[in-house]
């Protein structure tokens, strides 16, 4: 059995959803911060395809 963890380009992956992750949670951990910040992954056969951000903020 062979693992694509490791593959070139899921290493280029992984440290884009890691920066993606940090700016995330440094925006909605801010005072005044209402609403919801989600990541998503798309991955084909092991292999991380796409990352979708989303944060959407509730005005108050």
């Amino acid at each position: 059995m062979t693992t694509h963890a490791n593959t070139a380009g899921n290493a280029k992956k992984v440290a884009q959803l890691q920066a993606i992750m940090a700016e995330i949670l440094a925006e909605a951990l801010r005072r005044g911060f209402f609403g919801t910040a989600a990541v998503e992954l798309s991955v084909q056969d092991g292999t991380i395809q796409n990352i979708k951000r989303k944060v959407e903020r509730v005005e108050k």
